[in-house]
């Protein structure tokens, strides 16, 4: 088995973005759609973020598992 580091710097980053995302589209990070009642409606500058901090998250991923091999 191969073992690889993370710094705390990096688990923050990853914390992050999952919490940021969380909070975007759980419970009080959207509204119910009036015209569609079985979609949502999210912040545009909200889902944007969610949308950079998840990237950021899984590139992050990918370069520890890259570490890995």
């Amino acid at each position: 088995m191969t073992e690889t580091t993370i710094t705390k710097q990096q688990l923050d980053k990853l914390w992050n973005a999952l919490e940021y995302t969380r909070a975007t589209i759980g419970p009080g990070g959207y509204c119910e759609s009036k015209e569609r009642p079985d979609w949502i409606e999210i912040h545009r500058g909200r889902a944007h973020s969610s949308y950079n901090f998840m990237n950021q998250a899984i590139d992050l991923v990918n370069q520890l598992k890259k570490e890995i091999k």
